[in-house]
């Protein structure tokens, strides 16, 4: 059986398309399309016309691709910014014709769940904070994927949501900066009591932002999720990282090779956000995974995760 799955985010809108086999999947097709969905819904919890216009359109190209790859059946699902606006029912209707199945508004403790098993479901690990960096939301799940989940909370912390708040100059001003860390500071506290007891777990980080990072951090001329994958960066250099991003104007980020356009505007805050998580709770290092909520998607499309996003 070969099926699809889509992940609507606030900056981008992401495809796999995978084969079940006997003991997982076989990929066959991972890419993304920066839509920017979540343009304006911090301010105005709606979704925006253009914005539901090129997504759409995006999730359309995503069937069309299916429909050559021979898939069975396709699941669009939608995160922060679909969650937060109050016009989503619309937008699930018309993503859902396209597709041919229903098309979902996740919880925060759905995307939770699904991130920390689609993560760690190859990953030799044991003890570990997952965190899921996107747009809109942060996700952290800590637990061990041998047993269970111990602890699990969504935050509105996200990279297009702290840009569009915050960051206004360009580069954005040293108060601008400070406000901003301040801010990710007093909603990071929201998860201590789920994080309670980190010591002696691993850092595992998703998500765009990470992954970008993680390519700028290794020098690459051109994006290649081989060397990206499990790749471990240390908390000091990703510091001097953010604070080299977060001085140059947009024009000069947009530069750097693996920066693409949709990426460049919100690094600065998507960065910030990854450091002061590393900061608060010690953390030296985080090791980057390219699998995340989609591979989480695809296995409850198996049958491996329930509603709720547990092992089945």
């Amino acid at each position: 059986m070969r099926l699809g799955a889509i992940d609507v985010g606030t900056n981008t809108t992401r495809l796999l398309i995978a084969e079940a086999t006997g003991d997982g999947y076989r990929e066959l097709d991972r890419r993304l399309i920066f839509t920017r969905l979540g343009e304006g819904v911090d301010a105005g919890k709606v979704l925006q016309p253009g914005a539901m216009k090129r997504t759409l359109a995006a999730i359309a190209e995503f069937c069309s691709l299916c429909g050559e790859f021979g898939v069975e059946r396709v699941q669009v699902a939608g995160t922060s910014a679909v969650r937060d606006a109050g016009n989503s029912k619309d937008f699930l209707e018309a993503a859902g014709r396209l597709s041919g199945s229903p098309a979902v508004a996740l919880t925060g403790d759905q995307e939770a769940r699904l991130s920390f098993w689609g993560a760690t479901g190859d990953l030799a690990v044991g003890r570990c904070v997952v965190c899921d960096i996107g747009g809109g939301s942060t996700e952290f799940v800590m637990g061990d994927p041998a047993s269970e989940i111990a602890g699990r909370i969504s935050l509105d912390l996200g990279s297009v949501r702290l840009t569009e708040r915050y960051l206004v100059s360009d580069p954005p001003a040293t108060e601008e900066i400070l406000t901003m860390e301040a801010a990710i500071d007093d909603l990071l506290a929201q998860a201590e009591d789920q994080l309670a007891d980190v010591s002696g777990a691993e850092l595992i980080g998703l998500g765009g932002t990470v992954t970008t990072l993680a390519a700028v951090y290794l020098g690459l001329d051109s994006y290649v999720p081989e060397s990206v994958d499990r790749t471990g960066v240390r908390r000091e250099p990703l510091d001097a990282l953010y604070r080299n991003l977060a001085r140059m104007t947009l024009a000069e980020r947009s530069r750097i090779p693996v920066l693409p356009e949709g990426r460049a505007d919100v690094i600065v805050a998507g960065a910030a956000i990854l450091s002061r998580i590393m900061a608060k709770w010690a953390f030296e290092q985080v090791v980057v995974s390219e699998k995340d909520i989609l591979d989480g998607l695809l296995l409850q499309m198996m049958g491996r995760l329930d509603d709720r996003g547990m092992p089945g």
